[in-house]
């Protein structure tokens, strides 16, 4: 990782660039956490990527002090016009593409997992329910469950 600047007013040309780029490291390092946890995911490695909570914590923290550092400094990187500035604009709009997917593998996570449970929840409801009779003395068949069928999970999400 590259060392942060000791000052927190650019001052020049160079500290300018010097800031971009370590936007920019932190930027790769996030984003690399992050599509990392989101392959663990979507391959149902769960304790996989719980494991890289504290990590992604970490490396958000230290993104979020540059980015504070680069907007106090807007006003000089506005004046210098340093040629890291585009590149963190670009990686900022591809941090927001990989943190949709994260999310979006998250939510698929979740609504699988709740649907699961439900699933779970009425056919142990269902074992304990009481057979009953119908018009005529017979037995009331119980009807198998509309989810009790075959579980099908995507590779990808």
């Amino acid at each position: 990782m590259t060392a942060t600047p000791l000052q927190s007013t650019i001052r020049s040309s160079e500290e300018a660039e010097a800031l971009c780029a370590l936007l920019e490291e932190r930027l790769d390092t996030i984003e690399a956490v992050i599509c990392e946890e989101s392959d663990h995911l979507a391959k149902a490695r769960l304790a996989d990527a719980f494991a890289l909570h504290e990590r992604k914590s970490l490396e958000a923290k230290s993104y979020e002090r540059g980015l504070n550092i680069f907007l106090e400094n807007s006003v000089a990187l506005a004046r210098f016009q340093p040629s890291g500035l585009e590149r963190i604009k670009m990686r900022h709009g591809a941090l927001q593409s990989t943190l949709e997917a994260n999310l979006k593998t998250l939510q698929t996570l979740k609504t699988v997992s709740e649907s699961l449970l439900r699933g779970v929840a009425t056919d142990v409801a269902a074992s304990r329910s009481l057979s009953t009779y119908g018009k005529g003395g017979t037995i009331l068949a119980r009807q198998k469950p509309s989810h009790a069928s075959a579980l099908l999970t995507s590779g990808k999400y």
